[in-house]
């Protein structure tokens, strides 16, 4: 990503947060932000989602990790913590959709400052103001200190905390996807929920050769996917961090539960993955 943009792949996500309530109704995820925050027409946002005979399939993982994730940390409130932690936020709605507005939570939103500031901006243009429970916490991930910035910002070290990681693990080097889980797992009583792909083999064919122009792409906009990882690898890294209960949900148990609410979802399967891991 240059220094100066905001990033482009946060862009895609939420578009495809959008087609999802467009086509789908919301039937994963419902958001009533995302076409608002988004600040294109619904036109523009078919023209997407149809743009590509695989797309449905990216519109139903982009969806399930958000409900995989925000159903964990409704869990996670309920038995007592209060700091949610959102690593790559982009245009995530959540903090504007919270469901816990009565139990003081805290939401730090960490994510590149140009990311930040063009955020800001979608929010100013639909005229939604922040809410007093969200901090937003501009963070390099891959030279800044993630446990400086959130602390400066009123992070309690002391206190758990619920981190969501969606969509960030495959842009980053494994020594930065490790400093972050070794700050992750330095918070008591900690959990996480992220995503990660695996080597493209594990992909069905049609989708094989979307990777390769989608890396191909990536390289242009200097976004590149970076780490992939085996299953049993992951689960080691998380257990040499301290890690346990680790819950890992694949490509087939996310269409198997929610794939029937993406109208015309294409066939195939991408080798993507979402882990629930507790501290």
């Amino acid at each position: 990503m240059k220094p100066n943009e905001s990033s482009r792949t946060a862009l895609m996500v939420a578009r495809q947060r959008a087609a999802h309530q467009v086509l789908d109704h919301g039937s994963i995820l419902y958001d009533p932000f995302a076409m608002k925050i988004l600040r294109e027409d619904e036109k523009e946002v078919l023209q997407f989602a149809n743009g590509h005979p695989l797309a449905s399939i990216g519109r139903l993982f982009t969806a399930a990790r958000s409900r995989i994730a925000e159903d964990a940390l409704s869990r996670a409130v309920e038995t007592g913590i209060r700091q949610i932690v959102i690593l790559g936020a982009g245009l995530d709605t959540f903090a504007l959709r919270n469901p816990h507005g009565a139990r003081q939570i805290r939401i730090y939103e960490v994510d590149h400052p140009a990311t930040q500031v063009w955020k800001r901006q979608r929010l100013a243009e639909a005229q939604i103001a922040l809410p007093p429970w969200l901090i937003l916490v501009p963070v390099d991930f891959e030279r800044d200190d993630v446990g400086e910035k959130l602390v400066a910002a009123g992070f309690q070290q002391n206190s758990p905390a619920f981190f969501t990681w969606l969509g960030v693990v495959p842009y980053l080097t494994e020594d930065a996807i490790g400093r972050t889980l070794d700050y992750m797992s330095s918070i008591q009583n900690s959990e996480v929920v992220f995503d990660y792909m695996e080597p493209p083999e594990a992909f069905s064919e049609e989708l094989r050769q979307l990777e390769r122009e989608r890396t191909e792409l990536l390289k242009k906009i200097d976004e590149r996917s970076v780490s992939r990882f085996e299953p049993a690898g992951m689960a080691a890294i998380l257990r040499s961090h301290g890690f346990c209960a680790i819950e890992d949900i694949n490509f087939q148990g996310i269409a198997s539960r929610f794939g029937r609410a993406v109208q015309g979802l294409a066939p195939g399967h991408l080798g993507v993955h979402v882990v629930h891991a507790k501290h």
